[in-house]
Order: structure tokens, then sequence, then C-alpha cells
């Protein structure tokens, strides 16, 4: 009873003087905030393109200049001196300008370094992201809306660039990328071209 009794006294002083056997609790260090993360790719804005991005195709190739083919019956846009390249054709409307269709090209082959692999036209879909990266330091995207598979350069071909104004350098900003295979259509007698129609994405 007498050590219950001074227990009891023991803890009533303790509690009177503010000590406690409990360890105090110990403030938890301060949390640090990381820095928000910097967009260094800025909003699109009118400029070249330097590089061409299809992320679910795996495609991220630089770009050079083109003009128009020079030999009858080919695809009307000249091709990328390196295969490894796409072209764009500078005399047309430049990427975030707002208004007309940006031309691209490329190649794709069975052998030889290519932008393009040979399952392209397979691959490729509506509403699949292709980005452009601009010299300027911003960055143009926009999302397929058509494809045209495997067309004959020399007959079908031409005929789509007329019958849906895909040479047209006015109304709303697209973009236009034209695969060439050097190899022969379904009839055997010309090289094949598959071509993607796509509108500008969030702008």
């Amino acid at each position: 009873m007498i050590r219950l009794w001074l227990a009891r006294v023991a803890a009533a002083v303790l509690v009177a003087t503010g000590y406690s056997w409990l360890p105090h609790p110990t403030q938890p260090p301060a949390l640090s905030r990381a820095p928000a993360a910097v967009t260094t790719a800025q909003a699109c804005r009118a400029g070249e393109p330097e590089r061409l991005v299809i992320p679910t195709l795996g495609i991220d190739a630089a770009f050079e200049k083109v003009g128009l083919a020079s030999k009858p019956g080919r695809v009307p846009l000249g091709d990328p001196t390196d295969s490894r390249r796409a072209g764009w054709y500078a005399a047309g409307p430049r990427p975030g300008s707002k208004t007309g269709t940006v031309l691209t090209n490329g190649h794709t082959q069975r052998n030889g370094p290519t932008i393009f692999h040979d399952d392209f036209a397979q691959r490729i879909a509506v509403r699949q992201l292709v980005t452009l990266k601009q010299h300027n330091g911003s960055v143009c995207s926009y999302r397929v809306t058509r494809v045209w598979h495997e067309l004959s350069s020399r007959r079908s071909y031409p005929r789509l660039v007329v019958s849906q104004h895909l040479y047209d350098f006015s109304g709303p900003e697209r973009l236009l990328l034209a695969t060439t295979d050097d190899g022969p259509d379904a009839a055997g007698q010309d090289d094949r071209v598959s071509v993607l129609l796509a509108a500008a994405a969030g702008r």
C-alpha cells in the first residue's frame, strides 16, 4: 500500500511540475518543396521546323528544305537528299502560321536507312499525334484526321491533291505528310505513296 501511495504522489508531482516520463514529440523536419517543373518547349509559334516526331511510331528525324520535283510523273514535292531526314516545302506555309497546309514528306524503303519503316502505312492511324519541333524553340502539334494508303504516285496521288485541296495555302492550318516507297504499287507500275492529313491540335 505504501509503494502504491508513493507512486501516486510521484505521479501527481510530475504532473503538477509539468514533467513527464514520456518523450517529448519532435517536430518533423521541414519538407523541402521541389521547384516547379520548368517547361522548355514554348507554345507553337510560326517558324521553320527542325524535327519531325511521331511518338507512337518511334519517329524522330531532322528536317531539310525541299522544293518541287523536277522529274515528270514523280510526287510533286522534291525528295530529301538524305533519306534519314524529312522534307519540308519551305516555299509553302510555315508551322504555327495558323493558315494553310504545311507540306512535308519522307522516304520509306525495305532496305536502307530511312526515317519511315516498311510498315508505316499500316501503323499510321487517325488521332495519332504528330509534332514539329521548331528552330525558334516552340513545338507545334497536330492530330491525324485522314490517311490514304499506298497510292500510285503518278495517277492517284495527283488526283487526291486536287480533290482534297491538299496543297492549299489558305484556310485553317493543317499538316500533310507524304511518304514515298521506292517500290511498285498494286498494279506493279509505279512508286507507292501514303499520305496523312492532320489538323492543328490545341490551337
